[in-house]
């Protein structure tokens, strides 16, 4: 079921929140600013349903606070282009430098800050956007739609479309931030991610291009690690980090199917999440800096984790990594799932 359940005004605009309910009695608050996961409860191995997206306490928070992208429908590129350029069939194109002198999540204005259309379709809320040709920098009228489900099996999908007038970049994912448990902080739930490599970074988070075998090493979940063991490690990228930021490439046994690429298991509550997707990589962010933040409630560090599915961060700048051009008269669909049982 997905019923209109709240509306705002902001800049003679109205913002609406849409809540989606299964029949097990989850439910998921979706808004139309910034296409934002507002709210997502899930049963613990009890039966008790808990809240487990990390964000602010009411949709007007997202205007009024500095949002840190929470829960975030995130385009046209998410995570990092170095530089803030790019070439593309011989033009240079310059963008907004927003993360020092690269550019993070689309820029200074990106779709986290975008108002959507919505409509619901069956089973999905769809929200809308036509982002114009030049905007943040990118070429082409990108007309982009992004539904979300929630299915009756506990899972929430998260479907993206798009198509361009003129050759672009598109990279979409969701920044919602997970706390499956009911702590304070999510170092002692255990993370798996299928990757035995990540594109490492320089000093400013920019992959160049290359690889970095993880095996053994303390950027590994292959094997199922606590997400505290190693957060607080030595290893420069790490240590410059606080924690993780990066973007791990799933070892994938198909090229377009929807699999398995991570977990996260919470032995206190028993919620366990699957995270499923159609994409290369997924980004490990364990939020590394927002302690003192006041949101549902005041957070410390690594209160909660991002899985977030995409292209590899700065592939516009490395051939090496796999593509995140479209091309005018072809179509950018791509599928990530999050689904929620009990252990």
């Amino acid at each position: 079921m997905i019923e209109k359940t709240y509306s705002f005004t902001r800049g003679g605009e109205a913002v609406d929140v849409y809540t989606l309910k299964n029949k097990s009695g989850m439910e998921m608050d979706v808004m139309t600013y910034g296409g934002r996961i507002l709210r997502l409860t899930a049963p613990d191995r009890n039966g008790k349903f808990g809240d487990v997206i990390v964000g602010y306490l009411k949709p007007e928070d997202y205007f009024d606070k500095p949002h840190a992208y929470y829960g975030a429908f995130i385009g046209r590129y998410g995570n990092r282009i170095g530089g803030a350029k790019f070439t593309l069939n011989g033009v240079e194109y310059k963008l907004y430098p927003n993360n020092g002198k690269n550019t993070l999540h689309g820029g200074k204005e990106g779709f986290d800050v975008k108002n959507m259309k919505a409509s619901v379709e069956g089973d999905k809320l769809v929200l809308s956007y036509l982002s114009p040709d030049g905007e943040e920098g990118f070429p082409g009228n990108l007309d982009v739609k992004v539904s979300y489900s929630l299915t009756d099996d506990g899972e929430v999908v998260l479907e993206y479309n798009a198509v361009t007038d003129k050759d672009t970049l598109c990279n979409l994912t969701n920044h919602a931030y997970f706390n499956i448990g009911d702590g304070e902080d999510v170092l002692d739930q255990t993370l798996y991610i299928k990757s035995s490599r990540i594109t490492p970074v320089d000093d400013e988070l920019i992959p160049h291009n290359d690889f970095m075998d993880i095996d053994g090493t303390p950027y590994s979940f292959k094997d199922g690690v606590k997400l505290g063991k190693n957060m607080f490690s030595k290893d420069h990228m790490i240590a410059l980090c606080h924690g993780f930021d990066f973007n791990y490439c799933i070892d994938r046994e198909t090229e377009n199917d929807c699999e398995l690429c991570a977990s996260v298991y919470d032995p206190q509550s028993g919620r366990f999440m699957e995270c499923f997707t159609t994409l290369p990589g997924v980004q490990l962010y364990t939020s590394n800096t927002v302690k003192g933040t006041q949101g549902k409630k005041v957070y410390e560090n690594y209160s909660a984790l991002c899985l977030e599915t995409q292209g590899y961060p700065n592939s516009p700048n490395c051939p090496a990594y796999p593509s995140t051009v479209l091309r005018k008269g072809e179509e950018y669909k791509t599928r990530t799932v999050y689904k929620f049982s009990v252990k």
